[in-house]
């Protein structure tokens, strides 16, 4: 049942996650050229010296938001045809416990979503090794952290949104999807939010209770 709660998923997502596949690398390929360019114009001690007194970022600036937008294209994507006629009322009439069912969905969509950050930093840090020390590569990993967690907590409240059958109690929903969002995004130097991120992987462990509840307020018939 699990095998076939899985590849249901992957049909309704296996556009948005090539998709998703294609911007990463893309990304990936545009930071090895931009990384490549400023060594051959800078040189490596003028971009060092950037870096360590300037916090100057090895990584472009919008790259930040790119988890985060992963997380919601594939949230979106994923639950939204679940209620497009109340299709997710059919999947949890299968048998097993509605509880094992939503939670099997997100784990899905958690595993593609992290399969797709880890990869991608993998490649990157191996690429940029030849570039920078490892201080300065675990400074980069630690400055990327929030924005990887951003990226589960964006899908998981993309999920809540969606799954949510009451409009008014959606649009609460997405104020506190948007609020929570916030915390993940602080202009901060390199290295500031280290303290802070036990409160994020916090704050995705509470996220992914939010589902639950809206499918069974969905379950119950809310109106």
């Amino acid at each position: 049942m699990y095998k076939a709660l899985f590849y249901k998923e992957w049909t309704k997502t296996k556009r948005i996650t090539s998709l998703l596949a294609f911007v990463f690398l893309a990304s990936l390929i545009y930071t090895f050229i931009n990384t490549g360019q400023l060594f051959r114009v800078s040189g490596a001690v003028e971009v060092w010296s950037a870096v360590l007194l300037k916090d100057m970022p090895l990584l472009p600036n919008w790259i930040d938001k790119l988890p985060l937008l992963a997380g919601l294209l594939l949230g979106f994507s994923q639950f939204v045809p679940e209620m497009t006629d109340k299709r997710l009322k059919l999947t949890l009439h299968l048998p097993l416990p509605e509880t094992r069912i939503v939670a099997t969905m997100l784990v899905y969509g958690l595993l593609v979503l992290f399969s797709l950050l880890f990869f991608s930093s993998l490649i990157l840090v191996v690429y940029l090794s030849s570039y920078y020390p490892q201080e300065i590569i675990a400074m980069m990993l630690w400055s990327a952290a929030p924005w990887f967690l951003a990226g589960l907590t964006g899908y998981l409240f993309a999920a809540w949104i969606c799954i949510e059958p009451v409009w008014k109690q959606r649009v609460f929903n997405a104020l506190i999807g948007v609020t929570a969002m916030l915390l993940f995004f602080f202009s901060a130097r390199s290295g500031a939010y280290v303290f802070f991120l036990p409160w994020l992987v916090l704050l995705v462990f509470i996220s992914f209770g939010f589902p639950f509840y809206s499918a069974s307020r969905f379950k119950d018939g809310a109106q």
